[in-house]
């Protein structure tokens, strides 16, 4: 069994502490999904976050990565141990475990990452994510913002905005990543959201943009993280969620685009 979980570990010691208070401000709440996941522990406050039986969950931290965490990559003799040892697991049907087809898929996949997610407490040591682990993560976070703001404000607001933002401030959602070119970032969507339960928010939705979105999301990304260190604000206001909106749209360069191109920019 030992074999199994080598999975060519450096190790380090990352803190696992629950219950520890985070603010549910905006700059609190926007700063977070710039950290890194070097810890694994419950989100107070934010009980979306959360396993709905309240286990832990590992929180990500890319600015603070621990050097000695470990990473959950596996060699093609531990893959096939694993696939024969999960497939007894399921023939023997055991209760309260780990859920063996999950873990089977997860590591033929490559997603090692994902069991840190779904068993913190298997995990002594923390689990390095990839960077585009990282960065769904936070788009995700990003995206969940703008939609529960844009939800709260009355149709004065909204008619503000769609004024300040003309392209992108109608309506705006999550519409996830394109399946042919960002086949990937979707499958990511797709383990966080359905496999994991986080972000329930975007559950069921249909994740398949049909349009490369992700230099759109890191143009986004970079204003939303700028707003988050301006202040303790708890909900953005119409004129910040217009500049991060229009950051969707694809800078010009030398040549004029036209409404049809910035509106699925």
């Amino acid at each position: 069994m030992s074999v199994l979980l080598q999975a060519r570990p450096v190790r380090a010691r990352a803190s696992c502490a629950a219950g520890q208070k985070m603010s549910s401000g905006l700059g609190a709440r926007l700063r977070s999904s710039a950290q890194a996941i070097a810890s694994c522990g419950r989100i107070p406050g934010r009980f979306d976050w959360n396993s709905p039986d309240g286990r832990t969950i590992c929180r990500y931290a890319h600015h603070n990565k621990n050097k000695d965490e470990v990473a959950m990559e596996f060699s093609n003799q531990q893959k096939l141990i694993i696939t024969l040892l999960t497939d007894i697991h399921a023939r023997l049907g055991i209760d309260n475990s780990v859920d063996p087809l999950f873990v089977q898929r997860m590591v033929q996949r490559g997603h090692g990452w994902a069991l840190g997610w779904a068993y913190p407490g298997l995990f002594e040591d923390g689990i390095e994510p990839p960077e585009a682990v990282t960065f769904v993560a936070e788009v995700l976070t990003m995206w969940e913002a703008i939609e529960e703001t844009y939800a709260g404000f009355d149709q004065a607001r909204k008619d503000q905005l769609a004024e300040l933002a003309p392209t992108f401030g109608r309506d705006p959602q999550f519409r996830g990543f394109d399946g042919s070119h960002e086949a990937d970032l979707r499958g990511i969507v797709h383990i966080l959201v359905d496999d994991l339960g986080r972000w329930p928010a975007f559950r069921g939705r249909d994740t398949d943009s049909h349009r490369i979105l992700a230099d759109g999301y890191r143009r986004m990304l970079e204003v939303y993280a700028r707003i988050a260190d301006s202040g303790p604000e708890s909900r953005l206001s119409v004129e910040a969620l217009a500049e991060i909106l229009n950051a969707k749209i694809i800078p010009k360069s030398g040549m004029e685009l036209d409404a049809n191109v910035l509106r699925w920019a």
